[in-house]
């Protein structure tokens, strides 16, 4: 009988100093699974500039369990995840950050409700220590805007901490777009769920690669990635403008002919243009934003490309995908 494998993918950007406590942690928890008796730990260096990569060769050298996907650049983390789960092997894909705020233990968790049979058990977040409140707030508004747009059922105060089964992580396969929002696509498959909730630990170091501006362009691209309902948006929110803007006008020329008012006013009228200036300027924006996912998506570029593999085969022929591998 095949002994069952996990696969963990570790996605990283600069994080040296977390990779030999994080390994640690992780070693640790899966030796006491129960079910799952072999393991990988694939760790995908998104072009770290540090030296993420030569703790990771080390750490292959002393343990064939550690597997390294290693990007040419900086492609980014949702990418660098992707690469991961088409390059794990395993019965069952966990999904955790370098940054160690998610706590490896918590894996042992995922195992017990994996084997009750969900296909996704998934760490809620209960409480962030030492995060701003604005990130707090806008984190918490996300979740519920992204569910009533898209429709995919994403639970609230969630990251990409989570175990996959195979039959998740081979609906996650099949999905074909190179602009990748791996939560959502996780989750869109609306396969069963569990979460465990856990409390977030503060960055034990180095800092986070998302600021606010990159939090917000994340936000907008991921929903409208998922969704049509900011185009319909637009055009019923420019219905109703020009209907709110024909009804002033009719108003203000029978108060003009019944003598009742005075048409002046200069600082109305440039209020006014001002505001339908930056409606206009708003939706043009995100007019742009799907014309650039349209434009990215026919490109066809690869949506990374590997420099070097150790301990791990190239996996060219996994459905959908769309990466390069370097030739030496």
């Amino acid at each position: 009988m095949k002994t069952p494998l996990l696969s963990v993918v570790i996605p990283l950007l600069n994080e040296e100093k977390n990779l030999l406590p994080l390994y640690g942690e992780l070693s640790t928890t899966t030796k006491q699974l129960e079910h799952f008796k072999h393991y990988e730990f694939i760790f995908v260096n998104d072009g770290s500039c540090d030296n993420s990569l030569d703790v990771l060769k080390k750490l292959a050298t002393a343990d064939d369990r550690v597997k390294i996907i290693s990007f040419i650049r900086n492609f980014g983390h949702e990418n660098a995840t992707y690469a991961g789960i088409h390059h794990a092997k395993g019965d069952a894909v966990v999904l955790i950050d370098a940054d160690r705020q998610d706590p490896a233990d918590l894996i042992i968790e995922f195992e017990k409700h994996y084997i009750e049979g969900y296909d996704i058990v998934f760490g809620q977040r209960t409480k962030r220590l030492n995060e701003s409140w604005l990130k707090k707030c806008t984190s918490t508004l996300f979740y519920p805007l992204f569910k009533k747009l898209t429709k995919v059922d994403m639970p609230s105060n969630t990251g990409d901490f989570c175990l996959l089964s195979r039959k998740a992580v081979t609906t996650f396969k099949l999905l074909p777009e190179n602009q990748v929002f791996v939560r959502g696509l996780i989750y869109w498959s609306g396969l069963p769920k569990k979460a465990v909730p856990f409390v977030r630990r503060s960055r034990a170091s180095g800092t986070s690669k998302y600021n606010y501006t990159k939090l917000t362009i994340f936000a907008l691209e991921n929903i409208i990635s998922f969704s049509t309902v900011p185009m319909y948006a637009l055009v019923f929110g420019s219905l109703g403008l020009i209907a709110l803007c024909s009804l002033g006008g009719l108003i203000a020329l029978v108060m003009k002919i019944l003598g009742l008012v005075v048409m002046t006013g200069w600082t109305s009228l440039m209020l006014a243009l001002l505001f339908l200036f930056a409606c206009n300027f708003f939706a043009l924006g995100i007019l742009g934003i799907y014309i650039s996912k349209i434009f990215q998506e026919l490109k066809q570029r690869p949506m990374f490309v590997v420099s070097e593999l150790i301990g791990i085969e190239a996996n060219t022929t996994a459905i959908g995908a769309n990466y390069a591998y370097l030739k030496k």
